[in-house]
């Protein structure tokens, strides 16, 4: 072994020893706020809610206020992620102090129902408000004020160089479009992640006036409705993006463009409507091969427990650590308002940065479910629904920027490997959201490049 080998793994070592002592103690903490919020929430709404604490071979919910039960063993077919129970506590006396907590709320007003055991009335959407520690402003909870809420989708029309919000009915497109394309954010985003940025350069170009654009607010962010009662798994997010913008609008053809996350949710899409889709461009996909064990390997890979760069340390308490990350949710999205006001009194800014408004339009409750249902679980999907796009003969596209430190740095080369159809773009130091926000000209130029060439095999295809 070299020297140069020998000090790398003692520093390695040295590093583990902090690391480990922290979030062991994060353990403890955790399972103390799984205590303190099952009384808070009893105190402040009627009864505890239920939460992932507990074994997979327990029932979540032995007698609800509707009497119902749900079998954690159905995960699978419900569409939830394995790491919502896989992350284990380090002292296994925790478990003991919440399952006695547990029994002991029962036998008093009872715990909430389990996630998904609550059903609305007559098949329409949950009324039921927000949680207390959730924010109840007009703008978080206006969708709560409609008959049948819809996702928050910013449209630019062909032909015009306009953009109309639709939340509701109001203001629909160009009924006959040349091309359609809807734009899927990422994780802590928004449709502002390409409205703000992409919108702007693709309104240059002459070609944007034969593209209806739809960016779209997925569910549990940005603009959209924050079902309290919803799994937010893929499935959902999927059958959200059908009703609000394929079915709305009538599309009955259109090409995707995803980033980060988003792209799971476009590859779902695509793959439940292949006939439909015309190109799928991927920017930045968190892909791992399909395997045994790859939730539990998106989790460790791309959200470790860390406790440098700080950024990683807070992405490390969301992923992991449910009642931890509510207290965030609770500090930072709940008061949001507050800190807005904050933040422009200090810079003396009145518009803040889109990206920094983001990060706290959602709930606890949305986040916490999209990144396990859709992050974690959506990659073992991902194989699936490429295969389905590959038969069917569909133009794949993948950007990666080559120093994008939020996805593993061989997403790309698996792609390829796997799916050699698939066209692999790399572009020299570009990360995560640099790879869009700091070229939109030349991905502007590169994403019109691909409709025309996907348009052209669409119709060659036809006419074969």
């Amino acid at each position: 072994m070299s020297n140069s080998t020998f000090l790398r793994k003692c520093t390695k070592t040295l590093l583990s020893v902090p690391n480990f002592v922290v979030f062991s103690y994060l353990d403890f903490l955790d399972s103390v706020f799984c205590v303190v919020y099952k009384y808070l929430d009893e105190f402040f709404e009627g009864k505890a809610s239920p939460c992932y604490c507990t074994s997979t071979s327990k029932k979540m919910s032995e007698n609800g206020s509707h009497g119902k039960s749900w079998d954690i063993g159905n995960d699978e077919e419900i569409g939830m992620s394995e790491t919502l129970h896989g992350r284990k506590k380090k002292l296994k006396e925790l478990i003991v102090l919440l399952e006695f907590v547990g029994k002991l709320l029962n036998k008093k007003k009872g715990v909430g129902d389990s996630y998904g055991s609550q059903k609305p009335e007559n098949g329409g959407v949950p009324r039921l408000g927000n949680r207390w520690s959730d924010c109840g402003c007009d703008a978080c909870i206006s969708w709560m004020k409609t008959d049948d809420p819809k996702l928050h989708v910013v449209v630019k029309e062909a032909s015009s160089s306009s953009q109309a919000t639709i939340g509701d009915s109001k203001g629909k497109p160009n009924p006959n479009p040349s091309e359609n394309v809807i734009f899927i954010h990422g994780i802590l985003s928004s449709s502002a992640f390409w409205t703000k940025t992409l919108f702007p350069k693709l309104s240059e170009s002459e070609k944007s006036k034969e593209y209806n654009m739809f960016a779209v607010d997925i569910l549990g962010y940005g603009q959209s409705p924050k079902p309290r009662d919803n799994l937010y798994t893929l499935k959902d997010h999927v059958e959200w993006i059908e009703k609000s913008v394929v079915t709305e609008h009538q599309l009955n053809s259109y090409h995707l463009v995803a980033h980060s996350m988003g792209c799971i949710i476009a590859l779902a899409l695509a793959a439940k409507h292949s006939k439909s889709i015309k190109s799928v461009t991927l920017v930045a996909p968190p892909y791992f091969p399909s395997k045994d064990g790859v939730e539990f390997t998106a989790i460790n890979r791309l959200t470790p427990k860390r406790l440098w760069p700080p950024v990683a340390f807070i992405s490390s308490i969301m992923a992991w650590y449910e009642h931890l990350g509510r207290c965030v949710c609770l500090l930072m999205c709940r008061n949001h308002r507050t800190w807005e006001t904050i933040i422009k009194r200090l810079t003396e800014i009145r518009d803040l940065n889109f990206m920094l408004l983001d990060l706290t339009k959602h709930t606890h409750h949305s986040a916490w479910h999209t990144t396990h249902n859709v992050l974690y679980r959506g990659v073992k999907l991902m194989d699936t629904n490429l295969e389905i796009l590959m038969k069917s003969k569909k133009k794949v596209h993948v950007v990666v920027g080559t120093k994008d430190k939020s996805i593993p740095p061989d997403c790309g080369h698996n792609i390829k490997k796997k799916f050699p159809d698939v066209e692999v773009n790399h572009i020299p130091n570009a990360g995560h959201r640099s790879i869009v926000l700091r070229r939109e000209r030349d991905f502007a130029q590169d994403l019109f490049r691909i409709w025309e060439n996907s348009a052209a095999d669409h119709n060659n295809l036809h006419e074969v």
